[in-house]
């Protein structure tokens, strides 16, 4: 039996409920989230995967690698969880792909000469927070291009009737907390797929990267979606001429029966999972701090960002502009 973290025997190699490590009995489960030992009462389920690259095509432009950056969310109510996503340094062991010039927007189109917008003040306080990605050697996050706008598009098919209200609702505090600006670009009919294009002229504009994709659907549709998972988020990033890495599109993706008003009716807690998944497509990892929303688990008295979750937005915030991406 893999045990706990606290001086014990090991922890498990994958996330998953295990027996029980602190058990006087030997009975009960636990949730490992696949770097700490969470809540023993069901159905806190949470799930982590890794950072992953593609393989590597030709370019004329500048090199890019892209790393979809995979969240789940768990939520099966009166209780609901957020998932845990593994650590991953932008220098840590992806290989380099560079981007052909045809799968790839003209450098620079649709961006300003300075950040569209400044962050909101941070509030005092001792909250933590943790970013997902660094770059190479350093400790500068990883974060979209504050110059350019962060497009996004909804595909309602199933939705609920509050659906778009909320997701509109959870970016506007997002844009605020970060200072980035969102657009919203209308409905698609673009279905979610865990292998999305992060360049698709012939769907959207060929003079920048695809919008945010956001959907809802559930597990017939998207099998990810099996089982407790209510929704999964990534972000995708690219090479900047530098060697840099910057975000560039990302999708969520939300299950349309698990966030329903019928199996929702606190509509708050669905905000603040929208919210979670939106921390991490801008570049908030999970916190130890269990006052801040980007905890891995829920807690029941926190439905919207914290005063170390802010700090860390208005840091993602401040990085620098990418005109050659």
């Amino acid at each position: 039996m893999a045990k706990g973290s606290d001086g014990k025997d090991g922890d498990p190699t994958t996330p998953g409920w295990y027996p029980d490590p602190w058990s006087a009995t030997g009975e009960g489960e636990r949730y490992f989230d696949g770097k700490h030992w969470g809540s023993n009462e069901k159905p806190l389920a949470r799930h982590t995967v890794e950072v992953t690259t593609r393989d590597p095509l030709k370019s004329d432009r500048s090199r890019r690698v892209f790393l979809p950056v995979v969240i789940l969310v768990v939520l099966v109510l009166p209780v609901w969880g957020i998932p845990k996503l593994l650590n991953n340094d932008s220098g840590s062991g992806e290989s380099v792909a560079t981007q052909r010039s045809n799968d790839a927007p003209p450098p620079g189109a649709d961006r300003a000469a300075q950040p569209l917008g400044t962050p909101a003040p941070v509030p005092e306080g001792t909250g933590k927070f943790e970013v997902i990605q660094h770059q190479r050697g350093s400790t500068t996050p990883v974060a979209f291009d504050p110059c350019r706008p962060i497009h996004y598009v909804v595909n309602r098919t199933g939705a609920p009737s509050d659906g778009l209200q909320l997701v509109q609702s959870a970016i506007a505090k997002v844009s605020t907390a970060t200072g980035l600006k969102f657009i919203y670009d209308g409905r698609t009919s673009e279905l979610p797929n865990k292998e999305r294009e992060s360049f698709q002229p012939s769907e959207y504009s060929d003079q920048r990267w695809a919008p945010v994709l956001i959907a809802f659907a559930d597990e017939t549709s998207f099998s990810e979606l099996a089982g407790y998972i209510a929704g999964i988020g990534s972000a995708q990033a690219v090479y900047a001429p530098n060697n840099q890495l910057v975000y560039v599109t990302g999708q969520v993706v939300l299950d349309r029966d698990q966030l329903s008003a019928e199996q929702a009716p606190n509509r708050d807690e669905v905000s603040a999972v929208i919210l979670h998944e939106l921390g991490h497509l801008v570049g908030l990892d999970h916190t130890s701090d269990r006052t801040q929303l980007m905890f891995s688990e829920a807690q029941f008295n926190v439905a919207t960002y914290g005063d170390g979750d802010r700090r860390g937005l208005a840091l993602l915030g401040r990085q620098a502009c990418f005109p050659g991406v």
